[in-house]
């Protein structure tokens, strides 16, 4: 029997289609490459606690989660991006000029602030829809239309501000950024997440439940631990000492939409299929320029949502913030698997890129060490990433 049972597993690798294999073989080295992301995140918290003596701390990881949120809105949306082979190199300036906008629409229109969150999404959407209707309809590679966005965008802070930063915006905008829920309600919702993720790991790797199963691989096992060992770490940060951040809170419900969207959805599945080969995309019936119109729409969504964040936790919305945050987005995107070329990526993985981006600069400033040299070593960063990408995609071929 057992020999029978070998033969027929060796049977069904052997028929197994050439395209599964490799898909196969692709998610479980993006896998293992969240796992080592998290692994050495978690060794730069040890070192950098070991250094400073506070950065292991509730009330510091908490201000981490939120520092790290701004960049990994905007990583979310760029992965996508990547993934089907465009880029938006506009996002900071985005960032500045939506935020200058809240605080002018409050302060001087006299707006209330929830009628100011969804004209200043609204107004990130027409700009990355603007963005990439050019790309469309012109045929502009996004990399010179979000570059020139690089420039009018900034200017147009500095033109609708004055040249002056405007502060005060009232209590309830400034509990977007800075405010969070109760320890008991974030207890219940950290246990009923941690639940579900046992309840789905059980479902896809035991066949609990009905569903099929699917093998135990060592990769699974992996995370399975690390997500464990980030709900005890929740716990202790989120529940007994206070509450989850309310834009931590924001930050997973998208996460957790737009990775249900790649996984499962229509949309999601044309993004990498424009990003594998957008001829053959197009050929199969994908309308590759409505979904880059659409792409560029979510990022300007996202980057208006992350410009409300930073202008509630400044409680200010000053136009030569975000200066760099392009580059961070885009190291922790390609930080987090996702190619350069195009095809490959997830959010999850931008989100953990966009966490390690954030506990260096975060220990780094606990340390005392020059803004300056925090530069170097953010732009060192992108080198190895890019270098250990490009390294990556020429291995597969």
């Amino acid at each position: 029997m057992g020999t029978l049972s070998t033969s027929r597993s060796q049977a069904s690798a052997a028929a197994a289609p050439p395209g599964l294999q490799r898909q196969s073989t692709v998610s479980e080295r993006a896998d293992w490459r969240l796992v080592i992301l998290v692994v050495a995140t978690l060794v730069i918290w040890g070192g950098f606690h070991a250094w400073t003596g506070v950065f292991i701390s509730p009330r510091n990881l908490s201000n981490l989660a939120v520092q790290a949120t701004i960049t990994a809105l905007m990583a979310a949306g760029l992965t996508w991006l990547l993934v089907a082979r465009e880029i938006d190199l506009s996002v900071g300036s985005l960032l500045a000029f939506c935020g200058v906008l809240c605080m002018q629409l409050m302060q001087k229109a006299g707006l209330d602030p929830i009628s100011t969150i969804l004209l200043v999404i609204l107004v990130g959407i027409a700009i990355g829809l603007f963005q990439g209707g050019i790309r469309v309809m012109l045929g502009i590679p996004s990399f010179i239309i979000t570059l020139a966005g690089f420039s009018w965008l900034r200017g147009l802070a500095y033109v609708t501000s004055g040249a002056e930063t405007l502060s005060g915006a009232g209590d309830l905008f400034y509990e977007i950024g800075n405010g969070e829920f109760p320890a008991w309600t974030s207890l219940v919702i950290l246990l009923a997440l941690t639940a579900f993720y046992l309840y789905s790991w059980l479902r896809t790797f035991t066949g609990f439940f009905g569903a099929p199963r699917r093998a135990v691989r060592p990769v699974n096992i992996a995370v399975l631990c690390l997500a464990l060992a980030a709900a005890a770490l929740s716990l202790w940060v989120f529940a007994w000492t206070q509450g989850i951040p309310y834009a931590l809170s924001l930050l997973l419900v998208i996460v957790f939409c737009m990775e249900f969207a790649a996984r499962n959805t229509r949309f999601g599945r044309y993004v990498y299929a424009i990003g594998g080969n957008p001829v053959s995309a197009k050929r199969a019936g994908i309308k590759v320029d409505g979904m880059i119109l659409a792409l560029f729409g979510l990022m300007g969504a996202l980057s208006a949502l992350a410009a409300i964040i930073q202008t509630s936790r400044l409680d200010a919305g000053p136009p030569g913030v975000g200066l760099f945050v392009n580059m961070s987005a885009i190291s922790a995107a390609i930080i987090g698997g996702t190619s350069l070329f195009g095809g490959e990526g997830r959010v999850v993985g931008a989100v953990l890129g966009a966490l390690l981006m954030a506990s260096i600069t975060n220990g780094l400033s606990l340390a005392g060490v020059d803004t300056f040299y925090q530069m170097i070593i953010t732009g060192a960063l992108l080198i190895i990433a890019v270098t250990a990408d490009h390294a990556a995609q020429k291995k597969a071929k």
